[in-house]
């Protein structure tokens, strides 16, 4: 009786655009099947990947979409991991963004039990995802689903967080103080904390949508 080997095997969201990394996945000795994932971008093995450029992961910090991302990828019931492609300093440096504020969201992520790679570029990315599918062997894999009832708490403490100087520890204290979200965000000239989070903060909350203002100098 003939013996049939299991290909590693990586599931592709088929609204991912990505097409080069498709195609270092399988040059890496793995097949792919692109299917519509609830959360993430690739599923490999035990873990689960959204794979962000160097250049969004900066705005999802600065837009706040970071964290809620990193919430729907622990939902999932995988091995959470955020790949960030491309020189993360490099683009610092180009985007007037605080340094500080970067590291802070790396500290908050790992805090939430997320992982971080990075990646110098797709075809690296590609090679990943396939090491991630051999570790486990080969053979089918399950995708994944967002669970239905969110963690209403987790997801308060998140949207608070998301703003600039505010981690999920003030965001924690600040629950605590006001009560909900919304009265927080009512009150948030109260907040203590300095002159210049205040301002990146008033700018956020009190600039129209419409205004096309940029927050880089308030970082």
């Amino acid at each position: 009786m003939m013996k049939f080997e299991l290909v590693p095997t990586v599931l592709v969201d088929s609204r991912e655009q990505a097409e080069e990394v498709v195609r270092h996945i399988k040059e890496a000795g793995c097949a792919v099947v692109k299917t519509k994932l609830e959360v993430g971008d690739y599923v490999a093995g035990v873990f689960i990947f959204e794979r962000k450029s160097a250049s969004d992961f900066v705005n999802s910090i600065i837009d706040g979409r970071l964290f809620d991302q990193a919430e729907r990828l622990k939902s999932a019931g995988l091995r959470p991991v955020i790949v960030v492609e491309g020189d993360l300093w490099e683009e610092l440096k180009s985007r007037r963004v605080s340094p500080n504020a970067v590291l802070g969201a790396q500290l908050a992520l790992y805090k939430m039990g997320l992982g971080l790679i990075y990646t110098e570029d797709r075809a690296q990315t590609g090679a990943l995802l396939c090491l991630a599918a051999k570790k486990e062997g080969g053979g089918k894999v399950k995708a994944p689903a967002a669970k239905k009832g969110s963690d209403v708490r987790a997801l308060q403490i998140a949207l608070l967080a998301s703003l600039p100087g505010i981690g999920p520890k003030r965001a924690e204290e600040l629950l605590k103080r006001f009560g909900t979200p919304l009265n927080a965000l009512l009150n948030y000239r109260s907040w203590n904390i300095d002159e210049r989070r205040h301002a990146a903060i008033k700018r956020i909350l009190e600039t129209p949508y419409s205004s096309g203002s940029q927050l880089d100098d308030f970082l």
